[in-house]
């Protein structure tokens, strides 16, 4: 591990940028807005019928994506940190085992773990 060079300073800098960029997915994206979406389709009655059940089935799709997209988000940011943290207090077993949890939460969306175990502050 002695061939690693992080920058704290600078992986600070692109887990802020991450989070910035984030929340605006979020705030873009939420159940609300896909619910407007939805009535406003819903106008026709039996002439667009079709096409809003077609409309709301890509939208239910598309949250459970955005979903997935949201939880490897939130573990790629918990599981960077709390591994340049422990890596560079020399608990390199530490930051390996960052590392796979944030796998593991990114396909869960369990973030326990970091609950647990992550370095607070």
């Amino acid at each position: 591990m002695s061939a690693w060079d992080i920058q704290p300073g600078e992986v600070q800098k692109i887990l802020t940028d991450v989070q910035t960029k984030s929340e605006t997915l979020g705030k873009a994206l939420t159940e609300e807005k896909f619910t407007a979406i939805g009535t406003g389709i819903s106008w026709g009655g039996g002439l667009t019928a079709e096409v809003s059940k077609a409309v709301g089935q890509v939208m239910t799709d598309q949250n459970k994506n955005l979903t997935v997209i949201q939880n490897h988000i939130g573990a790629g940011m918990n599981g960077v940190s709390n591994a340049t943290i422990a890596y560079n207090n020399g608990q390199y077993d530490m930051a390996t085992t960052f590392q796979t949890e944030m796998t593991k939460a990114a396909e869960s969306g369990d973030f326990q773990y970091f609950v647990d175990h992550g370095y607070q502050g």
